[in-house]
């Protein structure tokens, strides 16, 4: 009788760890836009992207690729933790028509470091979850700073070579609301960047600018274990800076740890990316 009670608890221990394990498990996300669940679980994620013809402040068709590593850690119950490093971009450019030196001359990029995105730390605060609600909702606050220059090879008269954002801080807020719908996950992320300074960065010339970081998604039942995705993003003050891009993709549930993610970033206007991909790796702890 002792051992059948050992073994009824055993297993009713088992399941409620299951079942709790199942409830902080965070669902599938898109590439970009980030759901307010906080999740229990620790995650690491590796990105890499590619793009076309993007226009910075003195150079334009910018071609190349990044890559980046997150990691995002929970804390008591409703927080996550996020720090993001963008640990290397490569391409070419075209320096300006009206630049002073090398006008219309093609030059190189590279450095260990992003373009836009910086080395950031974000704190995350979920508000509303969607189970309890019937729409999740969260807000998140972060700062940064250009983690190392990007080289390139345009002349600077009597000093060697120019450099593209080798220095700059942004400050980011924004909030992030879910809800489910017959047709699948939608999300949105609404938010601001503001870059305390920069360099050669904004194409309007200024190294201080506030701009709109607006993204939202729609994941769609899945087929199987995979989920179609559809991505809209804005980055830009809806004056000299407008980077509009539709982001079709792919979301693959390796069983409960691992997520493969990859996509096509179509430019829709103004002077993002006009053509590239992007693909993205999620490991959960």
């Amino acid at each position: 009788m002792m051992k059948k009670s050992v073994l009824i608890m055993v297993a009713s221990g088992c399941l409620l760890i299951a079942t709790m394990a199942v409830a902080g498990k965070r669902s599938p996300e898109p590439i970009r836009v980030l759901s307010p669940e906080t999740g229990t679980e620790i995650e690491f994620r590796f990105s890499y992207e590619s793009f076309t013809g993007m226009e910075l402040d003195e150079v334009e068709d910018f071609d190349g690729w990044t890559t980046m590593a997150e990691v995002s850690m929970p804390f008591m119950d409703k927080f996550r933790f996020r720090f993001s490093y963008p640990f290397k971009t490569e391409g070419d450019a075209r320096v300006k028509p009206d630049h002073y030196i090398m006008a219309g001359e093609s030059i190189d990029i590279d450095g260990n470091g992003g373009v836009f995105d910086f080395m950031t730390f974000t704190f995350e605060h979920q508000l509303q979850s969607a189970d309890e609600a019937g729409y999740g909702l969260a807000y998140y606050l972060g700062a940064g700073a250009v983690p190392e220059r990007l080289e390139t090879t345009l002349a600077r008269p009597g000093s060697g070579y120019d450099a593209i954002s080798h220095t700059g801080t942004v400050f980011l807020a924004g909030v992030k609301m879910d809800r489910q719908h017959g047709f699948g996950h939608g999300i949105v992320n609404l938010g601001l960047r503001y870059y305390g300074s920069s360099d050669d960065l904004n194409p309007g010339s200024s190294d201080q600018f506030v701009v709109a970081d607006l993204k939202g998604a729609i994941m769609f039942h899945p087929w199987g274990a995979v989920h179609p995705v559809l991505e809209l993003t804005y980055l830009g003050d809806f004056s000299n800076m407008n980077q509009f891009t539709l982001h079709p993709g792919l979301v693959w549930s390796l069983g409960r740890n691992v997520d493969l993610k990859a996509g096509a970033a179509i430019g829709l206007g103004g002077n993002g990316n006009e053509l590239g991909g992007h693909a993205q790796a999620v490991f959960r702890f």
